[in-house]
Parts: C-alpha cells; structure tokens; sequence
C-alpha cells in the first residue's frame, strides 16, 4: 500500500516506540511528546513565510514499523522546519569578535525544545569496526540548481582536471584509504556518470585477485516510495531498508557505513576517521573542516558546535548542535576566537564536510525503521543528514563526535565554485601544499579515470603557455598565447589565438566532431572567463570576453550566436562567466 501515514524517525537507540514527525514552520523546529498513534497531520499553512492552503501542505509523510508491535500506540515528536534568518558575509566582517571563552554548553538556538527528549539509553561499548566491514556510499544523485553544465549530467559527472569528473576524488579516497567495497547512488542526469563508472573502476583497482567492488545503484521506486528520493537521507534509507547496501553475498554483512558527497574535493584517509570513530565508540562521526570566517560564504554552509577537549583540540570532540543558516547570535556561539581576533570574520568556525560514518545500530534507529516519506510536490522540503537526521541524533543523545581534516576542502555547489577549483590547479600553491587545489593531483595519491588511447598534445610553431593544463590530444596553432587555462582532450585551437583564465571541457576522440585538424576555436579569436562545452565550434576574429562585465544573462539569441531556441544551444553569463552549451556554434566575428 501506499504510504499515508505521517513519517515517524525514531530518535533513541533502543526504543522501538519513539519517533520524530517531519512537518514545516516558518520560524521555529519544535519537538513535542505525543502520546497516541499518529496517523494524519497537516502543516500550518505557511512555507517560507508566505501563505498557503492546507490543501498544499508541505508536511512530510510516513508510515513507521515497529518491531515490538507493530499496533501498539506509538510516542513520538513532531519536528518543524528550521528557517533562521542567515547573517550575511558584511556582518561577519564588521562585528566585533567574541571575547576568547570555553564552549558554551548545548544551546537551543537551532532546536527549540518544547519538552524534555526522550534520550539514548546506556548501550554496551562496541566493538571496533575494521575497514574491511566499512562499506563506503558516495551520493551522486542530486540536481545542482543554478548550474548551467549539470542540464546535460549530474554535478559529480562533472569535469574536473581535464581529465577526471568529481566522483573520482572520493572514489579515490576511498581507494587509497585501503576500503575495498563502494556503492555510488545515482538519481538525476545520470548517464554519463553510469558509463564513466562502470569503465574506470573494475574490481583491479584494489589490486588483482581483489573482491573490492564500485557498484551503481539507480534510484527506485516501491509502492511505497513513488516518485524520486526526497533528500539525502530518503535516498540512502531506500537503498538501506531495499538490502542493496549489504553488498554481494561473498562479503561479510557491514559494521559501519561511510556516507560520502560526489560534490567535493579533498585529501583524506578515511582509516583516520575511523580510528576516530573506533576510539571515541560514537555511534556517528562527522568529518569536519576548521576554516576562518573571512574565507567562508555563511550563508551557504553548514556549522558544527563541538566540545573543546581538555588540551585544546578538537579531534573527537563531542558535537552539540548543527547549524544551517545561522543568525549572528548563533554563529557567535559557535566560533572559536583567539587573543588578537577583531572581528567575528577573524574567528574560526567548524564546518560540516558531508562525511559521516554511521554504527549499524544507528542506521537501524534513525533510517531503518522508516518506512517511507513522501511530500507536496511543491515543496522544497527534504529529509537531509544535516538538517535533519543528524541534528535529531545530537538532541536525543546519540554519541556523535567529529573528526577534523587538516588540508584543502571545497564543495562544489555551483559554477563559480567549479570554475575557480579548476583553475586553481593553474597557479602555483600559496602556503602548505597540503591546504591548496595543487594536493588533489598527487602522484602519491592516484587518481583513477576512464583510460583512453590519445596522441600527445602538440604545437605547431611559437606557442606561449602560462600556469596551465594540457591534456592528451591537444592540437595548438602558432602565435597563440594560453593563460591560466584548462585544455581538455583533444581541444584543437586555430592560430593566433589568445585563451585567458578559459575551462574547455574537451573531447572523447581526435576528430571527433570537425575532423582532424578543424579547430574548435578559430584563428585569432580571443576568450577570457569562458567555460567551452564539447562539441562547440567558435569562428575567427571572435572577441568573448564579457567586456560589459555582465554578471547574469541568458544569451540563446543574441549577438550573432546561431542557436535553436528549443534545444538550449547558444551561451548563458552566470556570476561573469560565458557558458557555451554543447552543439553551440558561435559564428566568425562574434563579440560578447
């Protein structure tokens, strides 16, 4: 049947009667104690602060099992949606910064807490997990709004180095890090990033005579969970509750699961964080990242609260809340200020990595027994690891601890942030290498791509070449100047050419859309701050430059750009940068 019922998630180890009920409030999350069986709810009508009907309510909805029985009454706590006004990267500048002080205990400025929450009991100290028993989940299936490459693949099939796509660094990871057993869950735009896994990961990259494994699992629908997964969150507890995280029958059952983002780039030995998690005996640790303030945009990130450890570090340290969003009173609250600091933009703050590790028995509590989730199709409501479950295991006493990562971080959210990573592997590193773009292209740490079988890149007479990368297959005409620049495979620009700070994604073949030696850039055309797609071809004497310094515009059918409305050919300007979509052919003498 169905799913009808309101979605109960069971906050306390243990408790097979308790549960948490995800609707949505304008300003507040509230946990309150109800004693009879739950089994419809309406919303009060507002989302994002404007009005709506009851009939469009943004309530999630779930049916819960229990397994004590499956009748009996059931308590649980309804939750509400956290909208904290966010405090905007101008205040964090100009606000003067907290007086050093110890970390404040629990606070409730996320979580407003109506009644006591029923906590945790006691639970015998695990056993430690080996690496071995950790199977790895990297999520790659969410739609990147804003971001005009991820119309055409999802964000973590995105290039990145030329050569690779962002799913390679965490596959990596998790390769390095000597883990054997990885499951990539895929949802939106996901071909391409299908095809590249299934090619570049056989079981021999963990060694011949391996039974390591990177397996696509496509999201699903069951009768009771119609329609796509809804967060997060709802995409693992599908694929947990299905069985398909177990993994193939010749592997021992996981202890323990790494739950990862495909949309991020870093350097980490996850057989550190779970030294961390195995010491510390959480049931779920955090990878966290300590940046300053000044470096940060707070509006687009989640925080961290954790607990100062006796000598002055953070490693393992108790966490005490998650923020989204946060006010300025709350990001006061969990910034860490040293003697010297001027203004709250000089202090530190912990930030969530989107790397978790889960004990058994805490995904059979939080997502296991939840049967399914559903929502108004209008909502943009999700049930997520950190604005959902995680801050409800923090608040109902789950031991929850964070593991620090010491070295370079980014999200990849939107273009900018993709295109400034790109090019960042350009420059030379300023301050430890570890903490700059440079470390993701470590020949101590290998990356695995897709292999292809391309001749060397060549010039063909004078070429200067500043700060930039050069792929296989790479043909460039004399008296052309490349700076700061991205080539992909088999890129082919004309002579007397001039590339500024420019991204090209590339090819899959030498000739592949022109024949040999047809240049995808054509003679003595210039481009600064472009990202050029596969399959786009750009006449002579071209000038794409965004001499107006426009920021934003959509340009399918403007200045001589020969484009079909209906397919998306032509350019888009995003935060100054021209997009040229895939098929887009820019004609000779185009000024932009």
């Amino acid at each position: 049947m169905a799913c009808t019922a309101p979605l109960v998630v069971p906050p306390a180890l243990g408790r097979g009667r308790t549960g948490a009920l995800f609707s949505r409030k304008a300003s507040s999350v509230r946990w309150v104690s109800t004693s009879s069986r739950v089994t419809s709810a309406k919303a009060d009508g507002r989302v994002g602060g404007q009005s709506r009907g009851s009939d469009k309510t943004a309530l999630k909805r779930f049916r819960v099992r229990s397994a004590e029985d499956p009748g009996a009454p059931r308590q649980g706590v309804t939750v509400t949606a956290i909208a904290e006004p966010a405090v905007t990267n101008q205040e964090v500048a100009s606000t003067p910064a907290p007086a050093p002080r110890a970390p404040p205990p629990p606070a409730k400025t996320s979580l407003e807490i109506s009644e006591d929450a029923p906590a945790a009991p006691p639970q015998p100290k695990r056993a430690p997990v080996h690496k071995d028993l950790l199977q790895a989940v990297v999520m790659a299936g969410g739609p990147s709004t804003g971001n005009p490459l991820t119309e055409y693949e999802c964000a973590a099939s995105l290039k990145f180095a030329a050569t690779n796509r962002l799913i390679d660094f965490p596959l990596a990871n998790i390769i390095n890090s000597g883990m054997k057993r990885a499951f990539v869950l895929t949802q939106f735009n996901s071909y391409t990033l299908n095809q590249h896994v299934q090619a570049a990961y056989p079981p021999e990259v963990f060694g011949f005579g391996s039974d390591g494994y990177v397996d696509v699992l496509p999201s699903f629908q069951t009768i009771d969970d119609q329609g796509w997964s809804m967060g997060s969150a709802d995409c693992v507890r599908r694929h947990y509750k299905a069985g398909a995280l177990r993994g193939p029958g010749f592997v021992p059952a996981p202890e323990a699961y790494l739950i990862l983002s495909g949309e991020a780039l870093y350097r980490m030995d996850y057989g550190q964080m779970l030294k961390t998690h195995n010491e510390t005996g959480a049931d779920i640790t955090i990878g966290t990242a300590r940046r300053r303030l000044s470096e940060l945009d707070v509006t687009n990130l989640g925080m961290v609260g954790i607990e100062e450890n006796a000598d002055g570090t953070f490693q393992g340290g108790k966490v005490t809340r998650f923020l989204e969003k946060p006010d300025k009173k709350a990001l006061e609250a969990v910034a860490v200020c040293y003697e010297g600091a001027e203004f709250l933009s000089d202090c530190d703050v912990h930030v969530n990595m989107g790397v978790y590790i889960f004990s058994k028995r805490a995904m059979d509590s939080l997502l296991g027994r939840i049967d399914c989730v559903t929502l108004d199709p209008e909502s943009e409501e999700r049930l997520d690891f950190g604005k959902n479950i995680l801050p409800m295991a923090v608040q109902h006493g789950f031991s929850v601890v964070a593991h620090q990562h010491d070295g370079y971080w980014q999200p990849i959210r939107n273009l900018r942030e993709w295109y400034d990573a790109n090019l960042a592997l350009c420059v030379k590193a300023e301050g430890p290498f570890a903490y700059s773009a440079a470390s993701m292209i470590d020949h101590e740490n290998p990356l695995h791509s897709v292999p292809r079988c391309l001749p060397p890149a060549r010039f063909t007479g004078k070429v200067e070449m500043t700060n930039s990368i050069v792929s296989e297959g790479v043909l460039v005409g004399g008296g052309s100047s490349v700076t700061n620049s991205v080539l992909g495979p088999c890129v082919v620009l004309g002579e007397n050419t001039t590339i500024i700070e420019c991204i090209f994604i590339g090819h899959q073949e030498t000739g592949y859309l022109h024949g040999d030696g047809a240049a995808d850039v054509g003679s003595g055309s210039v481009l600064r701050n472009c990202v050029v797609h596969s399959d786009v071809v750009i006449g002579e004497n071209c000038v794409l430059t965004n001499e107006n310094g426009e920021k934003d515009k959509n340009g399918l059918d403007i200045n001589r750009v020969t484009v079909d409305p209906e397919t998306g050919k032509g350019y888009v300007i995003q935060d100054g940068i021209i997009v040229f979509m895939p098929g887009t052919v820019v004609a000779a003498g185009t000024v932009i």
